[in-house]
């Protein structure tokens, strides 16, 4: 049973994780072994039947990781999206009516910009 596992580990490591196209998430958080590694290391010093209460924890400590990871990346787009205490609405792109021409650009209503500040042409 032992060596069908770590069969089963070696095909998954060559054939299907290069693919997937994400990364383990305990080994991108801490920077260590992936899964399945850790995993084929457990297999290989306990067995699989006695082993199984380790690669259980690995499992629940990477879907920690995976947890921790996502709640970074919100934390990180909700910083880059407040905006600045100085910023003002930017009408340069807002301020034009496209389907007038760019001969005819008329700033829309709450646009603080001159008329000759609209580029209709950016449409």
């Amino acid at each position: 049973m032992k060596y069908f596992a770590l069969l089963l580990i070696r095909f998954y490591q060559k054939r299907i994780s290069p693919y997937k196209g994400f990364r383990c998430a305990h080994a991108a958080l801490h920077q260590g072994v992936s899964c399945s590694e850790a995993v084929k290391h457990i297999i290989e010093e306990h067995g699989v039947f006695c082993g199984y209460r380790l690669v259980k924890m690995r499992f629940t400590d990477c879907k920690g990781a995976y947890q921790q990871l996502h709640e970074n990346e919100a934390n990180k787009s909700k910083k880059n999206d407040k905006p600045k205490k100085n910023d003002k609405d930017k009408c340069s792109v807002d301020c034009c009516d496209p389907t007038l021409g760019t001969s005819s650009c008329i700033p829309k209503k709450g646009c603080d910009l001159p008329s000759s500040a609209c580029d209709c042409s950016l449409f």
